[in-house]
């Protein structure tokens, strides 16, 4: 293989880790919930620190890549991603589970932004797309994370020892691929860096940017009402069994990972605004059913079809933004991302007190509201990705 090849492959294996890992984790939270008696509102709180934190390793992964190089950045933060997301299983109080949270969700964020910024690099180096084939590799991965978890649930494994082998496959995983990403120098244009000194302070075009950002808020105010809300819409509004909880999850994760497998055959035929916006109409109608479904296989069909409807917004996300700044295609991707936890936040609190003050039932319906900006909005991904691709030996 050639060391391109050989970036891509490592590229996979992080995206892999880190769908592997939060799946495994966040399907979880239903039975976490449980064990600590806590409410819809106690949620809302778990999810708030720790998308907020997540936001705080989002921005530090920018700063740190810009002296150490997303390389480094990406395989640090996947250890601490590991190792962290074994502890909230074992959390004895709220006050504990929000710390354990924390630190996984500084490391979750610091991933979600440097391994973007590698599976960006890559892509311009190959000039080609390839931005949704490592996306389908986190949805691959989060399926076998969230069978994962109904299996164990379903088998009575202790909650934390679940865990242990997930922590440790990523640990292997990064320590056996980390030489192979793409070093500094293949990142980062040569002006824009100097040996031994810092990079000058990007001027990055902020309106543009938050252009790409606002759709990309909506997708992943969807995605997380999906993940975390999903399971337990369909046990607490629609009367589900609790195994149903990670198995929706997984369908959800299932037809994402099926939309994304042709995805960068279809943005290299049609064009990202296309596929974006095609994506979106389907995604609003996937809410509906979901929003007035009588039983939960109702649901659980509306969250498959909407996995599939988002699937190609958070790469071609990335790819906008960096290609927005060329120049500082890290610092524009982790600020981009910082949408990711928004969303994330946002979705914590309105969902939680719409299930407070309406109850369950009600919990997707600012998530519909949402979901008309991604289609109305899917000319901001009418980019064009780098002409010349980056020689790598």
């Amino acid at each position: 293989m050639t060391r391109l090849q050989l970036a891509r492959t490592a590229v996979f294996v992080a995206f892999a880790i880190q769908g592997l890992t939060f799946a495994s984790l966040i399907t979880r939270l239903e039975s976490i919930a449980t064990k600590l008696d806590l409410g819809a509102g106690d949620v809302f709180v778990v999810l708030g620190v720790t998308t907020a934190i997540g936001a705080v390793g989002s921005v530090v992964a920018g700063r740190l890549a810009s002296r150490i190089g997303s390389a480094g950045t990406l395989s640090l933060m996947l250890a601490g991603a590991s190792l962290a997301a074994v502890a909230p299983a074992f959390a004895p109080t709220m006050a504990t589970l929000l710390v354990l949270n924390g630190v996984y969700g500084f490391f979750l964020g610091g991933v979600d932004a440097s391994m973007n910024m590698q599976g960006t690099a890559t892509q311009d180096a190959y000039a080609r797309p390839l931005m949704n084939g490592f996306h389908a590799m986190w949805s691959a991965a989060a399926v076998l994370g969230a069978v994962y978890a109904t299996v164990t649930i379903a088998l009575g494994v202790p909650l934390g020892l679940d865990m242990i082998p997930i922590a440790l496959l990523g640990l292997a995983a990064n320590a056996a691929t980390f030489k192979l990403l793409l070093p500094p120098e293949a990142v980062d244009a040569e002006e824009h860096r100097t040996s031994g000194t810092l990079r000058a302070k990007p001027r990055l075009p902020w309106l543009p940017l938050l252009l790409v950002a606002v759709p990309t808020f909506a997708m992943w105010f969807i995605d997380s009402a999906a993940s975390a809300w999903g399971g337990i819409y369909v046990v607490d509004g629609l009367g589900a069994a609790a195994a149903v909880g990670p198995a929706i999850y997984a369908a959800y994760q299932l037809v994402l990972l099926a939309v994304r497998l042709p995805g960068d055959r279809l943005v290299a035929r049609f064009g990202p605004e296309r596929v974006i916006r095609t994506g979106g109409i389907v995604g609003v109608g996937a809410l509906v059913l979901i929003v007035v479904a009588p039983h939960w296989s109702v649901a659980a069909v509306g969250f498959a079809v909407l996995g599939g409807s988002l699937a190609m917004v958070p790469p071609q996300s990335f790819v906008a933004a960096a290609h927005i700044s060329p120049e500082d295609a890290e610092e524009a991707i982790a600020r981009v991302n910082l949408a990711n936890y928004a969303g994330y936040l946002a979705a914590a609190s309105l969902i939680a007190g719409v299930a407070e003050l309406f109850g369950e039932r009600s919990m997707f319906v600012i998530p519909l509201a949402l979901s008309v900006l991604i289609p109305m909005m899917a000319r901001r991904y009418a980019t064009r990705p780098a002409p010349d691709a980056v020689e790598i030996r």
